[in-house]
């Protein structure tokens, strides 16, 4: 075990007070961590598959109404007056672009839902693993720290009488350690 020369309990207190501090940072980023994860899934999986899947319901009405406009247009053509469907074709083809892109972004959204499933689980296990540590060693870091800074403040503590064990103290060692130099 290392030992270190500490003669000022503030310095064991600013090392605690840091301590906590980054305690409380870690787990407020933790926290934000797994917020931000669950979120994300929570939006792709609600707020983006349901769109889509009703964008996807309402491109296939579009193509459904353009398909039976197009079909009405051709081979309704007497009825009509026309003489072609080109308008009712082009917003045919327009409809069923809409639909693809609706059906790719649909299974897009599926796709990444499974995907952010799959990562979440491999970034939030060690986050959680960090936590669960931070949650069982702080509190023993910290009675460490706070038992060492009460040694510490009881050993340099002056005491009324010499020869309790105590650490004299400077102006006292100076002037013993000048009378003892002196004598050989």
């Amino acid at each position: 075990m290392a030992h270190a020369n500490i003669t000022d309990p503030e310095v064991l207190k600013t090392f605690r007070h840091h301590y906590v501090k980054y305690d409380e940072e870690c787990r407020q980023a933790l926290s934000a961590v797994r917020s931000d994860v669950f979120r994300a899934a929570e939006w792709l999986k609600r707020e983006q598959m349901a769109h889509w899947k009703r964008q996807l319901r309402r491109c296939e009405d579009m193509a459904q109404q353009a398909r039976l406009d197009y079909n009405r247009a051709v081979h309704g053509e007497k009825y009509h007056g026309k003489s072609s469907g080109v308008d009712e074709r082009k917003l045919l083809e327009r409809a069923m672009r809409a639909k693809e892109e609706a059906e790719q972004k649909l299974a897009n959204v599926k796709r990444w839902s499974v995907a952010i499933e799959n990562e979440a689980g491999k970034l939030l296990g060690p986050c959680m693993v960090l936590e669960s540590l931070m949650e069982r060693m702080t509190p023993q870091a910290l009675a460490r720290l706070d038992q060492m800074i009460d040694s510490l403040d009881d050993y340099l503590r002056p005491s009324g009488h010499a020869g309790s064990g105590s650490a004299p103290s400077a102006a006292s060692s100076e002037s013993t350690g000048s009378a003892e130099g002196a004598a050989p």
